[in-house]
């Protein structure tokens, strides 16, 4: 097990995380990572996302009024980011934790120019079929191999121009669905430590703790405003992780 100070600081990652995704419905697996990873290594934050990433995000799936019509629509994307996290976590197993590092900052730090540009996407209309499974391998590849489920699905979701409530609820299929099929593909590798597993379950509490403190922001602070500053954050973290794995190599 790892000592108190870092069980502790990774309870403080994942209360942090928690208030974001309260608020905005997404980031807790960016942030936690993010902040996990000022003083734990990127394989090790990964197991620990996986349970707090299954239990925040199971219920926001479920519940919204839209799970057949956006299983329907999206099958083809989570189908394909389920099959690519399986070959991708077989990378990542072998990969050096340096080159994911770098990646992942990178990845980190140009999600959050990039949502910050908030440019406008244009739907992807006729070319959906073909889109959606190509959306869905390239976010399965890049989150088997650093933990991070966001990009590019979040934004294409973004481009379908689904409504807020479908597009939480879309979310929080896709979160849930990875977060078993990055369980399931550790698992199936030996990659998923009994210690490191207990550690995920504890950082379940602070999550939901952060997320309900997230809610109540929710109707306090301008949601533009904190967007901001979440990819700020982001930003600078991506910054410093992607510095910190050149530094390492």
């Amino acid at each position: 097990m790892p000592p108190i100070d870092i069980l502790l600081f990774v309870a403080f990652a994942f209360l942090c995380a928690g208030m974001v995704k309260g608020l905005t419905g997404l980031g807790l697996p960016a942030m936690s990572l993010g902040i996990m990873l000022l003083v734990l290594d990127l394989k090790q934050a990964i197991v620990i996302l996986l349970v707090p990433l299954f239990v925040t995000n199971v219920w926001q799936g479920l519940v919204g009024g839209h799970f057949v019509t956006t299983m329907k629509r999206l099958w083809p994307l989570f189908g394909a980011g389920v099959i690519a996290i399986w070959f991708a976590v077989g990378v990542m197993i072998v990969a050096s934790p340096a080159v994911l590092t770098v990646i992942l900052g990178i990845i980190l730090f140009s999600y959050s120019v990039y949502s910050l540009a908030t440019p406008q996407i244009r739907p992807p209309g006729r070319l959906e079929p073909l889109l959606s499974p190509i959306a869905g391998a390239l976010t399965g590849v890049i989150g088997g191999l650093t933990g991070s489920l966001a990009v590019p699905a979040v934004l294409y979701m973004q481009a379908l121009g689904m409504d807020r409530a479908q597009l939480i609820q879309a979310m929080g299929i896709w979160f849930s669905v990875a977060s078993v099929a990055l369980s399931v593909a550790l698992s199936g590798r030996g990659a998923l430590p009994h210690d490191m597993a207990i550690v995920s379950a504890s950082a379940v509490l602070p999550a939901l703790i952060g997320m309900e403190m997230g809610r109540q922001l929710r109707q306090r602070l301008p949601e533009d405003l904190f967007r901001k500053v979440f990819f700020g954050v982001l930003l600078l973290l991506g910054i410093y992780i992607a510095a910190r794995g050149i530094l390492q190599s």
